[in-house]
């Protein structure tokens, strides 16, 4: 049924901080597919699986033998995929699915004529196991993030494992989206995206005792909160500032952020995407920034082992992980869901996972770059515009749908 307005008023996006919540990061393809995998096998009641990307393939295989033998001993399984992300998954590996018990369900399917509610995506990498366990990140069920499969070329990426109180909130978060796929197709997606983000509750302090986490949501469309806080956050920041993404092109209130707090002194490090990328042109875009940053004593190294895909930043001792890149797109579009932190102990493990990477990354020196050829900056400049103008675009579409009756019909 068409999906209206109605629907939305329970949509809820702001979680409280819980305390006593135990986090793990699991960085790479071999330590977080193994843990998810054994949690699946052992799992009593059920497993909610809401991923962007889910391909055919032999990864696809293992983890569709598990499903199948959790349902056969009475496990409820969910899973909710994005129409777009996991169009790989083969019709015949769907029926698989359906086959074998596992209750699939897809995010806004395409419809012709309906170009606003089609940018509306599913983004999240979310499991759940028994409401016990969850894992939150950037990994999806594909051959490229499983070094077993594709060794060396495995994308990089990382899950943070979660218990405690802040597990309930993903549970929620995530039959959130199921019930809004189960309506059906976004036809309403316009008026769905305009309701307003509600202000959060004030950070708690960290305590030797205890990890103060929350669950940190979005649904596209303006004052996006996982950006809104991510900016404030490095504004504030003291000691330090660590920002890695995939795909920088940040929306302007992130780059002013990034360049004040640079400038009066705090130590603030990019980690971005290298020559291995599956998007080249958007990081030219980003590379149009790099000079600018640089100049305001922002440091930046380019990891070179493989593609990065990992989403994480921290700001002193409050940290997050999980599926949003902070650029744009994602700000203006997706639906989001990472977990932060306020934690020294947490803290430490994400300056180890930086630490990890800048082994394989280059540093970006501020001299040699400013001694770039004429032709990179032509390419870099070219496609920053490009990024920047359609999604300018899209959003004078998004605008005019919204002023028309029926809100994007």
């Amino acid at each position: 049924m068409p999906l209206t307005a109605s629907p939305h008023a329970d949509i809820r996006l702001s979680w409280p901080w819980r305390s006593r919540c135990t986090l793990s990061i699991q960085a790479g393809g071999q330590r977080y597919l193994p843990h998810i995998r054994t949690a699946m096998q052992g799992a009593r009641k059920s497993i909610c699986v809401e991923l962007y990307m889910c391909n055919s393939g032999a990864l696809f295989d293992e983890w569709l033998a598990v499903w199948k033998a959790a349902v056969a001993r009475g496990v409820e399984v969910r899973l909710l995929l994005d129409a777009i992300g996991s169009l790989d998954l083969d019709d015949d590996d769907a029926e698989r699915l359906r086959a074998a018990g596992v209750t699939l369900q897809w995010f806004n399917r395409v419809r012709p004529g309906h170009l606003i509610a089609t940018l509306i995506r599913d983004h999240r990498k979310l499991i759940i196991v028994d409401d016990e366990r969850a894992w939150v990140g950037g990994m999806g069920i594909d051959d490229r993030y499983d070094p077993r499969i594709s060794g060396e070329e495995a994308w990089m990426d990382a899950m943070v494992a979660c218990e405690g109180p802040v597990v309930a909130d993903f549970r929620s978060l995530f039959d959130q989206a199921w019930q809004l796929a189960a309506a059906g197709p976004l036809t309403g997606a316009v008026r769905w995206r305009l309701g307003g983000h509600p202000r959060r509750s004030p950070a708690r302090r960290a305590h030797a005792d205890t990890t103060w986490a929350r669950v940190n949501a979005s649904r596209g469309g303006p004052n996006n909160p996982l950006m809104r806080t991510l900016v404030r956050r490095i504004l504030r920041a003291q000691e330090s500032v660590w920002l890695c993404t995939p795909y920088f092109l940040p929306p302007r209130s992130l780059l002013k952020a990034l360049l004040y707090t640079a400038r009066r002194g705090v130590p603030v490090h990019l980690t971005l995407c290298g020559p291995h990328t599956d998007h080249p042109w958007l990081r030219y875009a980003g590379q149009h920034y790099y000079q600018r940053l640089l100049q305001a004593g922002v440091t930046i190294s380019e990891y070179d082992a493989r593609f990065l895909h990992l989403k994480a930043a921290r700001a002193d001792q409050w940290s997050t992980l999980g599926s949003f890149n902070f650029d744009r797109w994602n700000s203006s579009w997706n639906l989001e869901a990472n977990v932060e932190a306020v934690d020294g102990h947490f803290a430490d493990h994400v300056r180890a996972l930086r630490a990890r990477l800048d082994t394989e990354s280059v540093p970006i020196c501020a001299d040699q770059w400013g001694k770039r050829s004429a032709w990179q900056r032509w390419r870099q400049a070219l496609w920053n515009q490009a990024g920047l103008r359609l999604i300018k675009i899209l959003g004078s579409l998004w605008r005019t749908a919204r002023q028309r009756p029926g809100g994007g019909e």
